[in-house]
């Protein structure tokens, strides 16, 4: 893959961990933490999210869980179909730095840091469904989306959101029903920290990258808020709410968790500088939800294709490719 590494202005102890620096909240049982990396292997025809969490560290009454727990969640979009894990542990099991992004759950899932442009993941479902070793290499510069924006109507209910690899070089080895893929394709990494409701807060993700490009919006439409920016040959372009718009355009129906969700949006933007317009058409979906009564959230990790038309200081262009997205609703 002909990229480099990409030097950032955002330190490698920002990817850390954040929980000390919560504490004396009021609502620490609420506190969750997770670092999510995804890649997309159009070779192989390939596609996969990984998330290293915590939830309640310290196992305090009044949380979701009646204790804190970690979790590695995997999904993969292969030839095969879709493969979804979720494996849960008790916070002893979890472990991470306040450094850099080195973070442990279980003796086989880690996150393990070689430089600050450079990770490794590596872990395996329980089951022994997916196992994976992927070597990520920064290529894009990473962006401080968020910190401590509300991301409900409760004041107390806060998320900071770090892009630390908007786009990565990803390499090695996925392993999913007993059919071995070498990776060599793009990929991303973010992490979000902070205290919310899990089973209340909803919110709209997205996440598209080209060598030179790179877009992302993290939308919360309750609240309303929400930001999203466009990056252009280590330009980043910055819409904040109330300068864009998403629209879901067409929808379909998840008959088990009895909820709609669209295989289609619109997203437009426009400040001084940027005009912006991309359809994202969802290619497929996979709802991802805790073991828990209702009402509670499901997550639709979803591919897409994306295209997109820019205009940047008088300058238009089109863009397209594949990426990947999210849309949250609540079950009842």
């Amino acid at each position: 893959m002909c990229e480099h590494s990409a030097q950032s202005s955002v330190p490698e102890f920002a990817d850390a961990y954040h929980f000390n620096y919560w504490l004396g909240t009021t609502h620490l049982s609420a506190y969750t933490e997770w670092w999510y990396f995804n890649v997309y292997d159009s070779s192989n025809n390939v596609q996969a999210i990984f998330t290293y969490f915590i939830n309640n560290p310290l196992n305090l009454s009044g949380g979701i869980f009646p204790l804190g727990v970690s979790e590695i969640t995997a999904a993969a979009f292969a030839p095969g179909g879709i493969v979804n894990e979720a494996d849960i542990y008790l916070t002893p099991s979890f472990s991470a730095n306040y450094t850099n992004a080195g973070v442990q759950i279980g003796n086989q899932n880690s996150i393990t840091v070689v430089d600050a442009n450079t990770y490794r993941i590596a872990g395996a479902a329980r089951d022994g469904r997916m196992c994976w070793n992927l070597l990520y290499q920064r290529t894009a510069p990473s962006w401080y989306a968020a910190n401590r924006t509300s991301v409900a109507a409760e004041p107390w209910q806060q998320m900071s959101w770090l892009l630390y690899m908007p786009r990565a070089a990803v390499s090695g080895t996925l392993t999913i029903d007993g059919v071995a893929y070498n990776v060599n394709a793009s990929g991303y990494h973010d992490h979000n920290w902070g205290e919310w409701d899990l089973n209340g807060v909803t919110w709209n993700w997205a996440q598209y990258s080209q060598p030179g490009l790179s877009f992302d919006l993290g939308d919360f439409p309750q609240k309303p808020g929400g930001v999203a920016s466009l990056e252009v040959n280590g330009q980043r372009f910055v819409f904040q709410n109330g300068q864009y718009s998403l629209t879901h355009l067409r929808w379909a129906y998840d008959a088990v968790n009895k909820l709609f969700y669209p295989t289609q949006s619109l997203f437009q933007a426009s400040n001084r500088e940027t005009q912006l317009v991309v359809i994202m058409s969802v290619q497929h979906s996979d709802p991802l939800t805790a073991p828990l009564p209702p009402p509670r959230a499901v997550i639709y990790e979803q591919t897409a294709r994306y295209a997109g038309h820019a205009s940047v200081n008088g300058i238009d262009f089109d863009f397209g490719g594949n990426g990947f997205k999210e849309y949250t609703a609540i079950a009842q």
